[in-house]
């Protein structure tokens, strides 16, 4: 029978010590609330990210078989000889909680920027590396390593990374399906970059349909796949490089067959087919991944490794971890809950005396006569935008240069999807479905139904077509000051340290787009101005 390893050294040693264990757990225990709470906003409301809600429970499978699996050996050399030392100072550990305050109201205040959760989430993964590197040693920190990193693959990229590819991916999607459809004989031409025109109507490629939804999740597949079937580091890099293959391979052929149907068919047939040709292709996607690691695990035994033992053995396990190596985390703990706790009463008080707009303050002027009519949201757009109300409009106008002005009008209530709502500019979007942009914004002011309201004037180019698009938004009915200057950046606002009622106001959105042959007169500012002024009608009270 194996004698249960215990805390305590031979009697010749002195005495060890666990009384900072309780705040190094209270700690960890923070963090990774504060990490899930966060990332779970994204799990439920960024179809991207959905698959994040399984990896939690993947690392914490990971780490169990990984220690379960371990002999008896090693945990007797982790409590004899390993352990960091207990060299740093309680105060210089606290130090750096500090920036928790202007970091948790940067999170509240924009809620979209991912370098601020990958430092919260870096913050969880690392402090527990760091404890485990006190309490077991660099053995323990490697053994653990991977599943704790697998989080990461949950956790939303940059917009600075993801914006970028995400354009890259739709438009390049599209060229490559056009090519092949020329190849099958089948006439089609890109418009607008992302969408595909066929002689029965057009197939646009949207944010979600540009594939990164399956190299995202598809990554974390391939990882935990090697993972649970304990591939070598090559294989485990192989599959990625075939994951990442068989990602853009599979919404290239989910495009290719929407486009063939609606030449086939026409559009009612690809409305009908779109969620399952998506969900075909996503399904077989991922059990192509699994395939192809049951292949390289082939002849391996490797993958069926799992624990076994009672209790008590696990009870020896943690028994035998240096919790005597833990440094005093008082102080740290202390400024951590500080921060946290400051922050939420600030804005708990700013709850209770803002006053958010719940309901629109444009509205359509549809009124009989008006020569303003209702036309069908892209309906994977309206998905990906995620606004509680809105609605896509044509005037038509004999003075407009093709005949008719365009207008959409968005708004969302306070809410996760409001902090989001800053992201859908002209300047993010249009360059995202092919279009140039053509010089600098300007601002102007325009007068609907007496009130002087601010927007932005922008223009566009494509081979075929130009547009004269003025644009505006507001939080509560005033004007949000945006920054064009430096280009794209998911967070136009100014920032400031210490917390606003910002996030806890409505947002809304109106655009006017007036598009007009190349090489011809620009229509004037002033027409935009006349025809917002006959889309809506604009009061800030029921």
């Amino acid at each position: 029978m194996t004698t249960p390893l215990i805390l305590t050294s031979p009697s010749s040693a002195p005495p060890r010590s666990a009384k900072n264990a309780p705040a190094l757990l209270f700690l960890l225990t923070v963090l990774w609330s504060w990490a899930l709470v966060i990332c779970s906003t994204f799990w439920s409301h960024d179809d991207n990210y959905s698959y994040g809600f399984i990896v939690p429970f993947l690392v914490v499978i990971y780490l169990w078989r990984r220690w379960g699996i371990q002999p008896e050996s090693f945990w007797k050399e982790i409590s004899e000889n390993t352990g960091l030392e207990k060299c740093w100072h309680p105060a210089l550990i606290a130090l750096p909680a500090l920036a928790l305050f202007p970091i948790e109201v940067y999170r509240n205040e924009y809620h979209q920027s991912g370098i601020v959760l990958w430092f919260i989430n870096g913050a969880a993964v690392g402090g527990t590396l760091t404890a485990l590197a006190w309490v077991g040693g660099v053995r323990l920190l490697r053994l653990s390593l991977f599943p704790l990193l697998l989080f990461l693959t949950a956790v939303p990229w940059p917009d600075r990374i993801a914006h970028p590819l995400q354009q890259s991916l739709m438009i390049g999607v599209a060229q490559v399906v056009a090519e092949i459809l020329l190849w099958l004989g089948i006439p089609v031409e890109t418009m607008s970059g992302a969408v595909l025109k066929l002689s029965r109507g057009a197939v646009g490629i949207v944010e979600a349909c540009s594939g990164i939804r399956s190299l995202q999740s598809g990554l974390m597949l391939s990882l935990a796949i090697g993972e649970l079937l304990l591939l070598t580091p090559i294989q485990r890099l192989g599959l990625t490089c075939v994951t990442t293959f068989f990602a853009l391979i599979s919404n290239l052929i989910r495009t290719l067959i929407l486009c063939w149907i609606m030449e086939k068919s026409g559009s009612e047939a690809v409305d009908k087919a779109h969620d399952w040709v998506g969900n075909s292709a996503m399904y077989s996607f991922y059990l192509a991944i699994w395939v192809v690691g049951k292949k390289f695990s082939k002849g391996s035994l490797a993958g069926d490794q799992w624990p076994s033992g009672s209790g008590a053995k696990w009870g020896s396990r943690f028994g035998a971890l240096r919790w005597d190596r833990v440094p005093d985390l008082r102080p740290l703990l202390g400024i951590v809950m500080a921060c946290l706790i400051g922050a939420h009463t600030w804005y708990w008080i700013l709850a209770r005396q803002a006053l958010p707009q719940t309901i629109p303050y444009f509205t359509a002027r549809l009124e009989t006569g008006s020569g303003v009519q209702k036309i069908p949201f892209n309906e994977q757009a309206w998905r990906q935008l995620k606004a509680h109300s809105g609605e896509s409009l044509k005037l038509t106008s004999a003075s407009a240069p093709l005949g008719f002005v365009e207008a959409y009008h968005l708004f969302w209530k306070p809410s996760p999807e409001s902090k989001l709502a800053l992201g859908h500019r002209p300047d993010s979007c249009m360059p995202g479905s092919g279009w140039k942009q053509v010089g600098g914004v300007q601002k102007t002011n325009i007068v609907i139904d007496g009130i002087d309201l601010t927007f932005h004037v922008f223009r566009f180019e494509r081979a075929d077509i130009n547009i004269l698009q003025l644009w505006g938004v507001w939080r509560n009915g005033k004007p949000i000051e945006l920054s064009y200057s430096a280009g794209y950046t998911p967070n136009p606002e100014v920032y400031r340290p210490w917390p606003t009622d910002r996030h806890l106001l409505g947002v809304e959105l109106v655009s006017c787009l007036i598009a007009f042959p190349p090489n011809t007169q620009e229509p004037s500012i002033d027409f935009g101005a006349q025809s917002l002024s006959k889309l809506f009608h604009y009061r800030q009270s029921p």
